[in-house]
C-alpha cells in the first residue's frame, strides 16, 4: 500500500527538524549571503524532492509544489516559535540571536515606525489626562469649551463616562508611558502580551463610548453636535486604533522586545 502525495509531503516537510539543526551549526561562523544562499538552495531543494515523490500520481494542480515548500517553510516556524519559548534549543539559536537581526541594536530614531508610534503615544498621553480632567470638571476654560462643543457626554448624569475617561487617565497613561519606555529599550519581553490585552480592553471601551455619545436614547443636550461629530469621530477614532497598531507592531515583529539568549561562559 502505497502512501497519498499529501502524506508524502507532509513526512517531506518534517525533513525541516534535522536540516534546521544542521543549518544552525553549519551557520556559526558563515556570512549572511551564504546564509542566505543556502537557505535559497533548501528551498529549490524541497520542491524538486516533492516533485520526484508524487512523479508516478502527478497532482493536477502545479501550486502543489508551492504549498509543500510551505509545509516545509511552516514546520520551520513552528521549530522557531518553541525556540522563542525556551522549549527547544539548538535549532535556531544561532539565527535568532544574529536577528535580535540586529534589530536591538538600532536606536528608536533608526526605527521610523517605532518613532511615529512613540508620537502618538505621547499625543495619546495627553489626550487622556486632557478628558480626565474636563470628566473631573475642571475650571479652565479650554475644558469647558470641550465639554460643551465636542462631548457633552462626559455630563451624562450616568456617570459612566466620567468613570471611563478616569479609567484612560489611571490605566492608559501609565501603559503609554512604559511602552514609551519598552520602545526605547531592547529586551522588554513583556510589552507584547501588555499591548494586546490594552489593545483589547481599549477597543471595546472606546466602542462603547462612541456608541453612546451618538446613540439616539442618549438625551439630545448630552450628545455630539451634529457639527462636531466628524471631529470628534476622527479623534476618537485614531484614539482606539492606535492601541491595534502598537499590539500589531509588537506580535507581528516581537524580536526588538525578545531577551537575548547571552553565550554559555566557557571556564
Amino acid at each position: 500500500m502505497t502512501a497519498s502525495s499529501a502524506t508524502r509531503v507532509f513526512v517531506l516537510s518534517l525533513l525541516s527538524i534535522p536540516v534546521t539543526y544542521l543549518f544552525n551549526v553549519l551557520s556559526t561562523n558563515s556570512s549572511s549571503w551564504t546564509i542566505l544562499i543556502v537557505a535559497l538552495l533548501v528551498l529549490i531543494s524541497i520542491a524538486i524532492m516533492a516533485f520526484f515523490l508524487v512523479k508516478k500520481k502527478p497532482p493536477k494542480d502545479p501550486l502543489f509544489f508551492v504549498y509543500a515548500v510551505f509545509a516545509f517553510t511552516g514546520v520551520v516556524d513552528l521549530i522557531v516559535g518553541l525556540e522563542q519559548d525556551g522549549i527547544i534549543d539548538g535549532f535556531m539559536t544561532h539565527f535568532l540571536k544574529e536577528t535580535i537581526e540586529i534589530v536591538q541594536r538600532k536606536s528608536l530614531a533608526q526605527r521610523p515606525l517605532d518613532l511615529l508610534l512613540a508620537i502618538s503615544l505621547i499625543f495619546a498621553i495627553a489626550f487622556s489626562l486632557f478628558r480626565g480632567l474636563v470628566a473631573l470638571d475642571c475650571p479652565a476654560k479650554l475644558c469647558r469649551q470641550y465639554l460643551q462643543l465636542q462631548e457633552p457626554y462626559l455630563r451624562d448624569p450616568a456617570a459612566y463616562p466620567k468613570i471611563q475617561m478616569l479609567v484612560y487617565m489611571f490605566y492608559s497613561v501609565p501603559f503609554c508611558i512604559v511602552t514609551l519606555y519598552g520602545l526605547s529599550v531592547p529586551g522588554c519581553s513583556w510589552l507584547p502580551d501588555l499591548a494586546l490585552l490594552h489593545a483589547g480592553g481599549l477597543a471595546q471601551a472606546q466602542f462603547s463610548h462612541i456608541g453612546a455619545s451618538l446613540h439616539s436614547r442618549t438625551p439630545y443636550a448630552y450628545r455630539v453636535p451634529e457639527e462636531a461629530q466628524l471631529v470628534f469621530l476622527i479623534i476618537n477614532g485614531l484614539f482606539g486604533v492606535l492601541p491595534q497598531l502598537l499590539a500589531y507592531r509588537c506580535i507581528n515583529n516581537p524580536e526588538f522586545f525578545l531577551k537575548r539568549k547571552e553565550d554559555p561562559k566557557t571556564k
